[in-house]
């Protein structure tokens, strides 16, 4: 091997190091916002009724996201991201019949702030992403749960601290000025209900099952 062909295959080493190096250490700050789709009950109803044959179903609602995140780069498609998630009057719509005849419907909501800490792998990386995400999460919850029946409101406190679940899902996003347009669709998964308590003993009542989708705008740095 000449000099020359060395010095030009020394000069591809460092400047691929230097972008590796780049890439590695890239910051990434955005924010989205969407819709959640799919809560679904965990509220035992089999007591109130006793023997009589009943059936509970639990009817979608729609709920607002806002989330900001940022992620760090440990190689250049591998990053950990951690997002503040705040979930809007989420909940779902309770309608129970027995014998037949529906009896009690009620829509159930509650607000709570989520934080995810993911695993972001890219399978594209410029100047479009486009990956996978997983990981652990967090859901706080926040003021009260509120009980509709029939236009009449009722709030209730909540007495679980926090609920711990997984989020997973992918993203994509195209370049658009300085940032990239961001698409986000994941599922989320809570490992324990959100209960509440109005007498000496806790209730359960949701128990997250739910599709989110959000749309927002990145920028590296």
């Amino acid at each position: 091997m000449n000099k020359k062909t060395l010095c030009v295959l020394l000069v591809f080493i460092i400047s691929t190091a230097g972008l590796y190096a780049q890439q590695a250490g890239q910051r990434i700050a955005g924010a989205r916002i969407g819709a959640a789709f799919g809560f679904n009950s965990s509220m035992d109803i089999g007591n109130v009724f006793d023997d009589r044959e009943h059936s509970a179903s639990d009817e979608m609602r729609i709920n607002f996201a806002l989330a900001a995140y940022g992620a760090h780069a440990l190689t250049d498609r591998l990053s950990i991201q951690t997002e503040l998630n705040l979930m809007i009057n989420q909940g779902y719509g309770l309608r129970v019949s027995v014998d037949g005849d529906l009896l009690h419907s009620e829509d159930i909501t509650y607000t709570s702030l989520d934080i995810p800490i993911l695993l972001r792998y890219n399978f594209l990386n410029s100047p479009s992403v486009l990956g996978i995400l997983a990981g652990p999460h967090v859901s706080i919850p926040i003021g009260r749960a509120r009980f509709t029946e029939g236009g009449t409101s009722e709030e209730i406190d909540i007495y679980t601290v926090t609920t711990f679940g997984l989020s997973a899902g992918i993203f994509g996003g195209i370049q658009a000025g300085p940032g990239r347009i961001m698409g986000d669709l994941r599922f989320i998964f809570d490992f324990n209900p959100v209960e509440k308590r109005p007498r000496e003993e806790s209730f359960a009542f949701m128990q997250r099952r739910a599709l989110l989708f959000t749309l927002g705008y990145e920028m590296s740095f």
